[in-house]
């Protein structure tokens, strides 16, 4: 019988997908130990958080897919996937809005001091409102980095603001960009002293790790907001902090991290003008659904031979 071992925990709802197949056996893992056990005999794996590294994947002997319950997959060793020829396949478009809205919500919450002025209210400073600390997005500049499926539902969101909007992603035919309304940059770094706000969206790689570092921290405009809801790495942190304490930039808002959780000493989490938030972008109620059905479906999908290679990252090694 085939099997579906399910890593770590999904939304009931992926799980309902399972019980009209009692041709089908799941079993569940939370430890690594179980996993390394379990996965001998798996045909598919829904993997959230927890790292498939090259010995637990050559330790499957019937793998047909890793379903990711997620878009990012740096907790996956995906060179040891290719060489045993084992799709990788995500969940796609599941969460992108939920990661539009959080983006422009850390934007926002950045740009009117949002938290700051809560406490202010609730620890008896209404007189606070006098300092003015807040700023617009009316007629601001926005760099949107990566024109992806999140990157491409935040542009048009902070159109929608009134804000002047402006993308980089010099993988795409810079008319697709030019013709949704945007202007194309082909090298983000030239513009980077004109922007009031930069939101990053793309995936990490050894091309975009630490994309955003201190030389380039130090050709933002004073005065402007970066907002990552991408992957942590991709900011060297300690560099945006020391521009923040500097006052090179207003704020920030960050739903990732280097190191996750991140330490509480970290000079990111102890700077007063950052917002953030804890890796929950994906997370609402909704999304949360979503993701567990699509990334069930995979599972389901590659044990009945018809998994959709739209939603695979290493589709060179399909048949």
């Amino acid at each position: 019988m085939p099997k579906i071992l399910i890593y770590d925990s999904v939304s009931q709802a992926g799980l309902d997908l399972l019980a009209p197949r009692k041709d089908i056996a799941a079993v569940a893992a939370g430890t690594r130990d179980v996993m390394l056990k379990e996965i001998v005999d798996a045909d598919a794996i829904v993997l959230r958080y927890l790292p498939l590294d090259r010995e637990a994947i050559e330790g499957a002997k019937r793998l047909r897919v890793v379903a990711r319950h997620g878009v990012g997959y740096d907790n996956v060793d995906l060179a040891a996937l290719n060489a045993r020829r084992i799709p990788l396949a995500t969940i796609g478009e599941a969460n992108s809005v939920t990661v539009a809205e959080l983006t422009l919500y850390l934007m926002l919450a950045a740009c009117k001091q949002g938290l700051a002025y809560d406490q202010a209210v609730r620890g008896g400073r209404f007189a606070a409102r006098e300092d003015t600390d807040a700023i617009e997005l009316y007629r601001k500049k926005a760099l949107v980095i990566g024109f992806g499926r999140v990157g491409g539902r935040v542009a048009p969101r902070c159109r929608a603001f009134e804000m002047e909007v402006y993308v980089c992603d010099p993988y795409l035919p810079q008319d697709a960009i030019r013709d949704q309304g945007f202007t194309p940059v082909m090298e983000f770094r030239e513009v980077l002293p004109e922007m009031d706000v930069v939101t990053l969206h793309v995936p990490l790689t050894d091309e975009t790790r630490h994309l955003i570092d201190a030389e380039a921290l130090a050709l933002m405009k004073k005065g402007a907001v970066l907002v990552n809801t991408a992957r942590g790495p991709i900011v060297d942190g300690a560099a945006a902090a020391k521009a923040l304490d500097a006052g090179r930039l207003f704020a920030a808002g960050f739903d990732v991290f280097e190191s996750e959780p991140p330490a509480l000493d970290d000079a990111l989490v102890q700077c007063p003008r950052t917002v953030l938030t804890p890796h929950m972008g994906a997370l609402t109620e909704e999304c949360h659904r979503r993701s567990a059905v699509r990334s069930m479906q995979h599972a389901l999908d590659a044990i009945d031979g018809c998994l959709d290679p739209a939603y695979v990252v290493n589709p060179e090694i399909l048949p």
